[in-house]
């Protein structure tokens, strides 16, 4: 009877370490609460965001590098209209061959993404050579976080169950 209650309490130790073993880093998508909305799969640590500027109505794109500490850098913002927002006096100024303008060498560093969802402003996010529409998975008007993190495997789990991924 003690030899088959340390084995079971063995085992229910075992399962409860196997499901908290990160299995995949994500680029996570929740909303102002925390709350799980979506996760993509972040291969190569580097995330695009892009959307259609509010007054401009010109595409516009960010994309960022994630470091160890899991924070997100800077590496280049392209857009075609320059205007309010735009960053002016940071950085290095390129002009590219299809009229629009990219500014490297920013020095911002952020925790996490952080994005108010608007169907016409045509979020998507880019990320392992894959594009992601918001439309797909966020609802509107919804204040969206994007944070870099190490999925366990419950919480994988639990995302891919309740259509948490692509």
């Amino acid at each position: 009877m003690k030899t088959k209650l340390i084995s079971t309490l063995l085992l229910f130790l075992i399962v409860i370490g196997i499901l908290h073993i990160p299995i995949q880093s994500v680029f996570l998508l929740t909303d102002v609460e925390g709350m799980p909305l979506h996760f993509i799969p972040a291969t190569d640590k580097k995330i695009t965001i892009g959307w259609r500027h509010s007054v401009q109505l010109t595409p516009w794109e960010e994309t960022y590098r994630v470091v160890n500490s899991g924070d997100f850098v800077l590496e280049s913002t392209t857009f075609k209209s320059y205007g309010a927002g735009t960053p002016d006096t940071d950085g290095v100024v390129e002009l590219l061959p299809n009229g629009y303008l990219r500014l490297t060498e920013i020095e911002r560093t952020i925790p996490y993404y952080s994005l108010f969802y608007v169907p016409n402003s045509y979020y998507y996010i880019k990320a392992a050579g894959k594009k992601y529409l918001l439309s797909d998975f966020v609802p509107d008007y919804q204040i969206v976080q994007i944070h870099y993190n190490s999925l366990v495997l419950y919480e994988w789990i639990y995302l891919k169950f309740r259509g948490g991924k692509t």
